[in-house]
Parts: structure tokens; C-alpha cells; sequence
């Protein structure tokens, strides 16, 4: 048997490789479908089929393109006509065939209505199951995208597709989602990079409720939902153009870059500390890591995008490019090939932002309590940490269209669990004339050092 999950980095997206003999079925291709066609050469056997567990959402899948190169058939669910221009239907209980293998379809609705997970089975007893977006390590999927209206329907689906379909085929099978924790199809998924059917029914904490009520009323939730996921869900239908392998991003002068926010965006991607201390004007600081979390969030995607960086190694500009084109940014304008040397040494304008200690906030909030302070935590970290002070709360995910909200006249204290998002947030209210400051360490940092002066 051939089997090899493929790990996005930065996206949380698992895809999976798995064949007998001389035949490969691929589950949920990302968009840049190369490393399939080198896993099947290296295997010296041939991608026959492949399985989309969904229309995704949150990443442009490569069905279409891996296909056209290699002659398998995409098989979608048959229960959810979107109007796909690809593909040939799949109903529940449908099988395929693979040497000594057998991969079944299930239906399992509740992420989307069309959901489908398939399970291997060796010798007609079952091994492994990919279950997409529907069960994760830890967590769930998420049962909001048919609207408020739709979400105790959507969740209980959820709820029948776990108990009835995924749960039965046995505690020793191996569980196979499409994300990793830090998706945004989730809530909470947990860093385990394997499970089982049986600890998850033992341990996942969305699954400990004792009934199919109690479990659509705490599971069922409408979550933040970025707009690039709109584009996603065009081109997971419709089809996005292809892309190849070859990283087109070239290396520009300080002269190509955008006159203003309208005609393209900078995104920083150097590390807080760099973005802090000097950065071009209206730049959107990111770290590369988080590329693809945040960059949907607050650039449109038809905007020509533009990088700072300090890695100009082959591998991180490819990642910069490829996390890009995955999510949808096709329009990705290039690279300051001389970092910000050029740009300082023509005497452009720089930038700059504030960056507070622990001790240096504390001396702050006892010399007067008219400190403003902004929580960008998400709702569910404040619900488990109080934040600090009389603080103003605004995720990070609403920060860009809420910035008005906070005053002019004031520095704006920016706490996260950490400080990246703190200063993702700082570059954000930085563009819309505030005057933001980042409490370095965020609320770990605050908390390490009241330890230290007790």
C-alpha cells in the first residue's frame, strides 16, 4: 500500500495520497498540484482518481489541473448540484477500487450540505477514514455557512454524520481530516498530527455532550468568516485558472511600488521587532506564517500585493508566492529585492511604532487610569483570560472596518496572547491615522512578569 499526506505549510491543509499496485487516489489537492505528480513518479505509479471531500472555502483546490495532467477522474458529491463546471458525482456507499484497497463513500452532511468522507477498507475491514472538514482532532467542523437560520439543521447533520457514519466503522481506524489546528474551518482543533475514530469519540470535547440537542445547542456557532472566502467558493466551482509550479515573483525597485493603498498594498512580513522600528508608510505587517490566516482578512483579493522581506532565499519566496496563488491572491506584484535599504537610502519616509514592557504598562495604568488599552483576542481566548483593565475589545478580524471606533487623540495599548497580533493590529490602526502601541509579550508576557515580582 502507498499512502503520503501532503502538508500545506501555513494553510493547515492535509491532502492525502493513497494507492495499491499501480494505482494513486488523491484526496483534496491544493492548487499548486506538482508535489502529487513527484510523489507518483518517486512511486513510479499513476494517479487514476481523484476525491473532493467538499467545496472548500478557505483554499483553492488543484482538482481541475491535476486532472488535465494526469487523466483521473474528479469525483464530486452527488448531493449538492452547485453548478460545478468539473467533475463526475459520487453517492453514499459508491466504491472505488484499488488493488488490494477499497475506498467507500460516505455522505456525512453538516459542514456543507454535500460533505462527503470516504473510508479505506483492507480485505473488507475498514482502516482509515478521510473526513474532510466534517471530523477533526479535537473539533468539528464548522456549521455556519448556510446562515444563522440554518444552524441548528446544519449541526445536527453534523451530529447524525459523526454518530452514524464516521463512529461505526470501528475506535481502531485511523481519522484522516483536511486541516490541521489553525484552520479557520474549525474552532479548536488540536495539534496531534494522528488520531483515531475511538479517541476522538473518547476525548474530542465537542463530542462529550449526552445528547444530539445539547450538542447542536454548544457546538452550532456563527463564526468570523473572511471575505476571500467568497472567491474560493467561485473558483471551487467554477474553476480557478491553472497554476504550474514556476514561483513568478520578481525582484522590483522602491519605483514600482504602489503610490497608494488604492493602487496595491506592501505587506511586511519581516519580524515585529524589524516592522516596529522602521517600516514604509501604509505598510500591512504579516508575519510569513501567518500569511495565510490574516491576508484575506484585509486585502481584497484582486489588490496587487507587494513584500518586504529580509529572507530572500529561494524557499521563503516561494512560500510568500504559493500561500498567495493558494488563497486566491493571483495578482502578486513582486518583492523589494533590496529590502528596506533602498527605500531608506532615498530618503523615503519611515515609520515607526511604539512598543511598551510589561513594567513600563503597569507604571502607566498606576500613574492614571485613563490608559486606553485593546483587547484583539478572539471572543472564546477573552472568555478564558480576562484582559486587562477597563480595556476596549475588537478581534483582529474586525479591527480594519471598526478602527474608527477608537480615539485620535490617545496611544492605543495593543494586547493579543502573544504580541504578533498586537502588531498586526498596530499596522492596521497605523494606516488609519491612530497612534497604536504594542504591549510586547501580550497577556503571557504580563502574566510572566507578575511571577517574576512575586
Amino acid at each position: 500500500m502507498f499512502f503520503k499526506r501532503i502538508e500545506t505549510p501555513g494553510l493547515a491543509h492535509w491532502s492525502y495520497m493513497i494507492g495499491d499496485g499501480s494505482e494513486i487516489v488523491v484526496i483534496d489537492p491544493r492548487r499548486d498540484v506538482g508535489i502529487y505528480l513527484e510523489e507518483a513518479r518517486k512511486a513510479r505509479m499513476n494517479i487514476t482518481a481523484i476525491l473532493e471531500t467538499h467545496r472548500n472555502e478557505d483554499y483553492i483546490i488543484g482538482s481541475r489541473e491535476l486532472a488535465e495532467l494526469t487523466g483521473a477522474i474528479v469525483y464530486i458529491s452527488g448531493y449538492e448540484d452547485l453548478g460545478f463546471n468539473y467533475g463526475t458525482f459520487i453517492q453514499d456507499y459508491d466504491t472505488i477500487r484499488l488493488g488490494s484497497l477499497t475506498i467507500q463513500a460516505l455522505h456525512t452532511p453538516g459542514h456543507t450540505l454535500g460533505h462527503m468522507s470516504y473510508a479505506v477498507y483492507i480485505k473488507d475491514q475498514p482502516y482509515m477514514v478521510f473526513t474532510g472538514d466534517c471530523l477533526f482532532a479535537g473539533d468539528v467542523g464548522r456549521t455556519d455557512f448556510y446562515g444563522r437560520e440554518n444552524l441548528p439543521k446544519m449541526t445536527g447533520l453534523l451530529y447524525d454524520s459523526i454518530m452514524e457514519k464516521i463512529f461505526p466503522l470501528g475506535d481502531h481506524v485511523l481519522l484522516c481530516p483536511a486541516h490541521g489546528a489553525g484552520s479557520a474551518c474549525g474552532t479548536a482543533i488540536q495539534d496531534r498530527p494522528w488520531t483515531t475514530v475511538g479517541y476522538e469519540r473518547l476525548y474530542n470535547p465537542r463530542l462529550q455532550y449526552a445528547t444530539k440537542e445539547d450538542f447542536i445547542n454548544n457546538v452550532g456557532q456563527v463564526l468570523p468568516k473572511p471575505p476571500y472566502f467568497e472567491k474560493m467558493e467561485v473558483c471551487n466551482v467554477k474553476g480557478a485558472p491553472f497554476l504550474g509550479d514556476i514561483v513568478k515573483l520578481p525582484a522590483i525597485r522602491v519605483s514600482s511600488l504602489p503610490k497608494s493603498l488604492s493602487e496595491g498594498q506592501i505587506v511586511d512580513v519581516r519580524d515585529e521587532g524589524a516592522f516596529c522600528t522602521s517600516h514604509i508608510p501604509n505598510s500591512l505587517y504579516i508575519p510569513k506564517g501567518s500569511l495565510a490566516s490574516y491576508l484575506g482578512w484585509f486585502v481584497d483579493v484582486e489588490t496587487p500585493i507587494y513584500f518586504l522581506t529580509n529572507d530572500f532565499s529561494e524557499a521563503s519566496l516561494a512560500f510568500l508566492y504559493m500561500t498567495c496563488r493558494r488563497t486566491g491572491f493571483d495578482n502578486v506584484g513582486g518583492f523589494l529585492g533590496s529590502g528596506i535599504i533602498e527605500w531608506e537610502t532615498r530618503g523615503g519616509e519611515i515609520n515607526s511604532i511604539e512598543t511598551v514592557s510589561p513594567a513600563e504598562l503597569k507604571q502607566y495604568l498606576s500613574a492614571s487610569r485613563d490608559i486606553a488599552i485593546l483587547d484583539v483576542r478572539k471572543n472564546e481566548e477573552l472568555a478564558r483570560a480576562r484582559s486587562l483593565g477597563n480595556s476596549i475589545h475588537i478581534p483582529l478580524h474586525d479591527l480594519k472596518v471598526r478602527a474608527q471606533e477608537l480615539p485620535d487623540n490617545r496611544t492605543i495599548y495593543i494586547l493579543c496572547a502573544s504580541g504578533v497580533r498586537s502588531t498586526i493590529a498596530a499596522s492596521i490602526l497605523k494606516m488609519a491615522g491612530k497612534k497604536p502601541a504594542v504591549i510586547l509579550g501580550g497577556l503571557a508576557g504580563w502574566h510572566a512578569a507578575k511571577q517574576i515580582e512575586n
